[in-house]
């Protein structure tokens, strides 16, 4: 049985009580220890610690030491603003009107002779797998992971494209710059899925998907920001767009 699930305290002595309560208010901490760390640590005899183990439901103190590393996984989980993420889709992430910009979007998709998809890093697997779902509904579509593919050049002889590019920041200027050749040519419609409405991205794009997402990065470099907001605007998106091919 799970370390939190036990709820007989009745049958727990004083001794085994205040091992219970040191566990309980130490799981960072104890998820490490050895048997003799947590009964020095606790004012008691080894053999109580294994007791205590034991009555818990565990058959070793290597179980106990797996349960506890689970417990602390879901305490720091509960207290990262990024275990929200399940429950992420509210209507207080996105513009009042985002519904109706989707179908403005899946409007110009339905016209349009091609869809390029463009993203980098996370954003470029997302970006592909729109692609993908995109070419299942019957439309021409493509994805764009490399910053510095000759797109400008491959659209040289082409009319009426939409670009709809993935960015959670909307800055990264790898992704600005291979836009740049588009932002004034009328035969492509440039739109961004992006978390920041005031980003270099979302300025020089036509039409703006946007969300409210706080940014999360590790060692500097990392982006683990969720892209739940993405898929759920992509996926609503091309919903509308199956509506509209019936």
């Amino acid at each position: 049985m799970g370390f939190f699930g036990f709820k007989n305290f009745d049958q727990l002595t004083e001794t085994e009580l205040t091992i219970y309560r040191f566990v309980a208010n130490n799981i960072e901490k104890t998820a490490y220890m050895r048997v003799r760390d947590i009964a020095k640590e606790a004012h008691v005899s080894n053999t109580s610690v294994m007791r205590f183990v034991h009555k818990l439901g565990f058959n070793s103190f290597t179980e106990f030491k797996v349960s506890l590393h689970s417990a602390k996984l879901d305490q720091q989980m509960e207290q990262s603003d990024q275990s929200l993420s399940l429950h992420f889709i509210t209507k207080e992430n996105f513009p009042q009107d985002i519904y109706e910009k989707l179908m403005v979007v899946a409007d110009r998709i339905f016209d349009a002779d091609m869809i390029i998809y463009i993203g980098m890093g996370s954003s470029a697997a997302l970006a592909e797998y729109a692609s993908r779902q995109t070419a299942a509904i019957g439309i021409n579509s493509f994805c764009i992971k490399d910053p510095f593919y000759p797109l400008s050049a491959q659209l040289q002889n082409t009319t009426n494209n939409v670009l709809i590019t993935f960015s959670v920041s909307g800055k990264t200027p790898e992704i600005i710059g291979l836009l740049n050749d588009f932002v004034n040519n009328v035969d492509n419609t440039l739109v961004s899925i992006t978390g920041n409405l005031e980003s270099s991205l979302a300025k020089m794009c036509h039409y703006n998907l946007s969300y409210t997402i706080n940014e999360e990065r590790i060692h500097h470099f990392y982006d683990m920001t969720t892209q739940v907001p993405a898929t759920y605007l992509i996926e609503n998106l091309l919903l509308r767009v199956r509506y509209l091919l019936q």
